[in-house]
């Protein structure tokens, strides 16, 4: 006899079927699903899952957005841009993991390891934000209408308990301990990041910068490392970004050997990041914001102690 369906509430936990039971059963003009259509050809598995079931959808008014199958399209091989998250592009690979393009890092960052636990992680994230009328809820936004920093770790871990394997979502509850000052906390979560993920290169140099900040240069080193080198292995675009970090963290604990290797690394693999780093220092000189000149000229420093352009930079920052 078959078993009567029930109120999603009530169903399973986990799979697309009771997220979209969810959507449905919202208030109305929240979320909006679009009846399946004809698949297109050449889309991955999960994402078939997916379209088979809804051709399109929006969560949260627009917040997140899923479009229609026909307009999938693939601007890097092997990821499919199916969504937009508060305008942020979205794509799944051949594994069918989430990614997330991230503007701040100028990369793309694993935001879920199965289509159905991220939309189950972001109903559950963003629904922290809305009262049962379909509202916003009161004591959630500062006076600017940011999220306050406590609702936005009450989110992170929500999104968590849906897909507790997202490095990306881990990644970014342990920013947000660390904006509230919780830094062993925030410790705790990269460690796991990188259990999980020991790819993830951007967790690796934040566990780099806690314990520089703490005083132990000698693990900043270590971590800092594995994230130069894991980012050379996977060829990432900004490895050599990566090598200069490394190279700063040599130069301030005296380890020359380190600090030589790690430029040479630099220049092989991010030939234009002088200038970059160069423009920038300047920039913030001529707007007066003399503490990021030079933390900028630190990394310079580390990476072309002897070069004219550094060298001049120098003079005119210790000139302030």
């Amino acid at each position: 006899m078959a078993k009567k369906r029930g109120s999603a509430a009530n169903r399973d936990d986990g799979g697309l079927d009771r997220v979209l039971a969810l959507l449905e059963e919202a208030v109305p003009g929240l979320h909006d699903v679009e009846p399946p259509a004809e698949l297109p050809s050449g889309l991955p598995e999960p994402l078939i899952e997916l379209y088979s079931r809804c051709n399109g959808l929006r969560m949260f008014l627009d917040t997140v957005e899923i479009v229609p199958a026909r307009d999938v399209t693939m601007p890097t091989p092997g990821r499919w841009q199916f969504a937009t998250l508060e305008g942020e592009p979205i794509a799944m690979d051949h594994r069918g993991r989430i990614w997330r393009s991230d503007d701040s890092l100028d990369d793309d960052v694993c935001d879920g390891t199965r289509v159905d636990r991220w939309l189950a992680g972001l109903l559950a994230s963003f629904g922290l934000l809305y009262d049962a009328d379909g509202e916003f809820a009161d004591d959630v936004f500062d006076d600017e209408g940011e999220i306050l920093p406590a609702i936005r770790e009450k989110q992170l871990r929500a999104h968590l308990k849906r897909d507790a394997g997202s490095p990306g979502i881990r990644w970014r509850l342990a920013l947000a301990l660390l904006d509230q000052g919780a830094a062993e906390d925030a410790r705790n979560e990269l460690e796991q990041v990188v259990a999980d993920d020991p790819t993830f290169i951007w967790a690796w140099l934040d566990l780099g910068r806690i314990s520089e900040q703490h005083g132990d240069v000698g693990n900043a080193l270590d971590e800092v490392r594995m994230a130069a080198e894991t980012a050379e292995g996977v060829q990432h675009p900004q490895a050599g970004y990566f090598f200069a970090q490394l190279a700063r963290l040599a130069s301030r604990s005296g380890d020359e050997v380190t600090r030589a290797q790690a430029a040479t690394r630099t220049s092989l693999l991010a030939p234009s990041l002088k200038k970059a780093q160069l423009d920038g220092a300047r920039e913030s000189l001529a707007a007066g914001d003399v503490k990021s000149a030079k933390g900028l000229l630190e990394l310079l420093r580390a990476v072309w102690p002897r070069d004219l352009e550094v060298l001049d930079l120098a003079r005119r920052v210790e000139g302030n």
